[in-house]
């Protein structure tokens, strides 16, 4: 398949490259910084420009198969707001619309939609990890957006994001009963299975090891 990637630098996004390549996919690449990426690869296009710029998502998206979205704005924030993640996929989704283009997967996070446990919603963020309150609403913007396309998408709500090998995943509909944490490359390759999976179009899934 044809895949578009935006978020291809991050811990996670370049995982998603590594095995989409590995899988056998083409991929285009949207990065700030083509000097960032040191893979090469003859199925591989790197882009440079913006994710929020029309122009340069429509060069990126226009003859792809699906798209995946890795984009944040690094580690767990600085606690300022954001709109670059919704603004971002609010541009794709007008580009998938022009293309005609069917399917996108989003990375979002536990806490989203208000996913998660009690204890979670109402005293861990709150108390000790408020930097990461203006992230998740953010990512509440992109899933607004997302229920409001016409598109397939998928929207695979995270915990903290940690280096290591893929392990065996815990999957909740409404982040219950899931981890704390999950492993870059269990994250990257479950991504990677929505492309082509049915089991969780038009919905948000929250996923840990």
């Amino acid at each position: 398949m044809k895949l578009a990637l935006f978020g291809a630098t991050g811990l996670t996004g370049g995982l998603v490259l590594s095995q989409a390549l590995e899988q056998g996919h083409e991929v285009t690449a949207l990065v700030r910084d083509p000097s960032r990426v040191s893979l090469s690869h003859p199925r591989l296009t790197i882009l440079g420009g913006s994710p929020t710029v029309s122009e340069d998502v429509d060069r990126c998206v226009r003859s792809s198969d699906a798209i995946i979205h890795c984009l944040g704005i690094g580690g767990k924030g600085d606690g300022r707001p954001t709109r670059l993640v919704s603004d971002s996929v609010k541009v794709v989704l007008a580009a998938m619309e022009k293309h005609g283009l069917p399917r996108i997967i989003c990375m979002s996070n536990v806490g989203a939609g208000s996913s998660g446990t009690w204890f979670a919603k109402r005293i861990v963020l709150p108390l000790f990890v408020r930097w990461l309150l203006p992230i998740i609403e953010d990512k509440d913007r992109m899933e607004a957006a997302l229920r409001a396309s016409s598109v397939e998408w998928v929207s695979v709500r995270l915990p903290n994001i940690v280096e290591g090998p893929e392990r065996a995943l815990r999957i909740s509909k409404d982040g219950r009963g899931i981890g704390l944490s999950i492993t870059a490359a269990s994250a990257a390759h479950f991504l990677l299975q929505q492309v082509t999976a049915s089991d969780w179009v038009r919905s948000a899934p929250s996923i840990s090891n």
